[in-house]
């Protein structure tokens, strides 16, 4: 784990159990089961050549897609779905933003 990320990630979970638009139980889960498989997807994104700035491009494109799909959501359960993407893109980007940190404090340290 990366522990930038990982700091990352609970501040944007516990800001939404503090809105009231995610459990407790729900946030856990996100870092626990999330986290990982995050991570795991931007390492093989970067094994496979894809630059930073393409990363960060499409999780900033993924958070604008899902705050569309959330302000024109007319149902009650298409809102809570589309904020559940909203969450998850925001999660995502912090995550990212982390492992940035991560490897900056690292590259530093043994320079």
């Amino acid at each position: 784990m990366t522990p930038e990320a990982d700091k990352a990630v609970r501040e944007v979970v516990n800001r939404h159990v503090r809105k009231g638009s995610m459990r407790r139980s729900e946030a856990n889960r996100l870092v626990r089961d999330g986290l990982p498989i995050i991570l795991s997807g931007f390492a093989e994104a970067r094994i496979k050549g894809k630059p930073e700035a393409a990363i960060t491009a499409d999780l900033e494109d993924a958070l604008a897609e899902a705050k569309q799909r959330w302000a024109t959501a007319r149902t009650a359960t298409r809102r809570r779905v589309a904020l559940l993407d909203v969450s998850t893109a925001e999660f995502a980007i912090a995550a990212w933003a982390g492992v940035r940190r991560d490897l900056a404090n690292h590259l530093a340290a043994h320079s």
